[in-house]
């Protein structure tokens, strides 16, 4: 298992945990998952994440915090890492707003591909 914290500026950061290699997730060969959280004087605040937990999906979907539970959203119509890299950039700013742009894509670059 291989996880880390990529900080995108002082208020928020990714979180990453991609799994062992497992021969249910066709195209990724393991499940991960992405989290945004902002970071909070004593605890830390669920923002919004991507992950490929459904196993009959090629394909991972994002969830946004919505009114305090996970609500599914949408998902990336792409199996390209570079395209869905690119796509939850957007997503991801759409959240946190246009200023914070340069800062996200710095951090989103810095992710490793789940199939290696």
């Amino acid at each position: 298992m291989d996880q880390g914290i990529i900080p995108i500026d002082k208020n928020f950061e990714l979180q990453y945990v991609y799994y062992e290699k497992n021969p249910k997730y066709k195209y990724f060969n393991r499940k991960f998952e992405i989290f945004i959280v902002e970071k909070k004087s004593f605890k830390k605040k669920y923002v919004m994440h991507m992950d490929n937990a459904d196993i009959r999906q090629m394909m991972p979907r994002i969830f946004k915090a919505s009114s305090g539970s996970k609500r599914h959203d949408f998902g990336v119509t792409t199996l390209n890492w570079n395209d869905i890299k690119t796509k939850f950039t957007d997503y991801i700013v759409s959240e946190l707003g246009e200023k914070q742009r340069n800062n996200i894509k710095k951090a989103v670059g810095k992710l490793n591909s789940p199939k290696i």
